[in-house]
């Protein structure tokens, strides 16, 4: 399946996209400061290494088993919506309960972005990008669309108030990076803006 913008085209993940991939865990690693970097803190260079293993094991498999075209997407991949189709990153959604926490189950749809090339942000792909898909969910039947981060990610802070996410929750101090606490946020689209 392919969504395509002005500047970004969404795709599935293709065999090609595992060593931008596995370079994006392992060399150019910048990214892993802003996405989660609680979970990267303290592993042990054979825990890295079995999640990478994991991590490529789990990439083979979605590129062998791609979804039929008409069934749901929970993410894509973003290229350029230039003649290369550079690839730069990808957007995912997955479901949070009442209390905003994951669950596989849960009632809400939250979203979340990652454009692990440097060179890529600040320039309206990521919001591009963002929008396409939180459009394809509605369209898909998705009601409520939420996202969540921490608040040291101020890029993603500043995303999320562009697009129209207003902060609907803050838990004090439950994240630590690199020694310091921070708070984690969950934030809604604005129902005013689910459309736009």
């Amino acid at each position: 399946m392919t969504i395509i913008g002005d500047k970004v085209i969404l795709r599935d993940f293709l065999p090609e996209d595992i060593p931008k991939r596995i370079e994006w865990e392992t060399v150019e690693t910048e990214w892993q400061s802003w996405d989660a970097p609680w979970e990267y803190d303290g592993l042990t260079a054979e825990e890295k290494q079995a999640d990478l293993k994991r991590y490529e094991e789990n990439m083979r498999r979605w590129a062998q088993q791609p979804p039929p075209e008409n069934e749901r997407r929970m993410g894509f991949q973003i290229c350029l919506n230039t003649k290369e189709r550079e690839y730069i990153g990808w957007c995912s959604a997955y479901r949070i309960d009442e209390a905003f926490h994951f669950a596989r189950d849960g009632r809400h749809c939250a979203v979340g972005i990652d454009l692990p090339e440097r060179w890529a942000r600040g320039k309206g792909y990521a919001r591009e990008a963002l929008s396409l898909f939180i459009r394809y969910l509605q369209d898909a039947g998705e009601g409520e669309i939420y996202t969540q981060t921490w608040s040291g990610n101020m890029p993603m802070i500043r995303l999320a108030e562009r697009l129209g996410f207003r902060e609907c929750h803050r838990e004090m101090g439950v994240r630590r990076v690199k020694g310091k606490a921070y708070d984690a946020l969950s934030f809604r689209l604005e129902p005013s803006t689910e459309r736009n």
